[in-house]
């Protein structure tokens, strides 16, 4: 990363936090891996306030994008898991208030409420259930802030154990990015988590009206982490 962006704080932390690798999918590698990944490199990383970035994305990725777009009417998902090796499609299954269920044709899951990830199905060593604290209300209306985190996951005898995080929210600039004939726009919202000398950070790109579109979230300890795009709202 280059100090001549004049980054402020918050996009600074985002840039550090955005270095992405191959990305997961339950249809195996293919051409479209590091979609996301380089995407989210581009908006948080690379980006001047009000400027348009072109997504440094080859062209069978957005191909990728657009016949998911072309072939489905819902909400839509593209996924980037680091660990994993592949770019992949989720689409809305379930919605029950504020907590959307997207999945996989295999039925591998993500489970998000209003943009924030509370629980993964399918992907080995998942996240069981999360409860977000406030960070989907400081992020819906792009508020710095505090938030307290409970994530659970399984132990090696299956028992359900917590993962209690602290975590600030800090607010950065706007940004704006194409990808697949769509222009987006948000405002960069980087949430630091620490516990038990472990730290982990998210960084969100969030719309005006609240919606998250573009954000790296932290999944576990045997995953990493998550690059999640939409496509459809």
């Amino acid at each position: 990363m280059t100090n001549t962006l004049r980054l402020t704080a918050a996009t600074a932390v985002a840039a550090a936090l955005l270095t992405l690798a191959g990305c997961g999918s339950d249809t195996g590698k293919t051409a479209n891996t590091a979609m996301v990944g380089n995407m989210a490199k581009g908006v948080f990383a690379r980006l001047k306030p009000g400027k348009t970035a072109k997504v440094t994305a080859p062209v069978g990725q957005e191909d990728l994008a657009r016949a998911a777009l072309a072939s489905n009417t819902g909400p839509l998902l593209l996924a980037t898991i680091e660990t994993q090796g592949a770019t992949t499609v989720l689409g809305m299954i379930g919605e029950n208030g504020s907590k959307r269920t997207y999945a996989t044709p295999s039925q591998q899951n993500v489970v998000l409420q209003d943009g924030v990830l509370i629980a993964t199905r399918g992907l080995g060593r998942d996240l069981m259930s999360a409860d977000p604290g406030a960070t989907p209300q400081l992020l819906a209306t792009r508020t710095p802030g505090k938030s307290h985190r409970i994530q659970r996951y399984l132990d090696g005898e299956g028992i359900e154990r917590p993962l209690r995080l602290s975590c600030t929210l800090t607010r950065g600039t706007t940004q704006s990015y194409s990808f697949a004939g769509v222009n987006w726009t948000g405002m960069q919202m980087v949430e630091v988590c620490s516990a038990s000398g472990l730290s982990i950070g998210n960084s969100y790109l969030v719309a005006e009206n609240g919606q998250i579109i573009l954000s790296r979230q932290w999944i576990g300890p045997g995953l990493g982490y998550v690059a999640l795009q939409t496509l459809r709202p």
